[in-house]
């Protein structure tokens, strides 16, 4: 694996994890707005985080064993 492509790969890595906070935000705020409590609100955006992290983590697992 050539220097670029784990970087691009490492930068790949953190909009993975960008677009996983941002979607447990998402899923903190609709929590929110049907009245949930605040620590069920917290599990809600943790779980809809993880789901997002282990779809991309995933993805990037397949197009890496691709690109090497």
């Amino acid at each position: 694996m050539t220097v670029q492509q784990l970087t691009f790969l490492v930068l790949v890595l953190g909009m993975c994890m960008l677009f996983s906070g941002l979607a447990g935000l998402i899923g903190f705020g609709v929590a929110r707005l049907v009245k949930a409590p605040v620590n069920r609100a917290i599990v809600w955006g943790s779980f809809a985080a993880l789901s997002v992290m282990t779809l991309c983590l995933s993805m990037l697992a397949i197009v890496a064993t691709l690109v090497t």
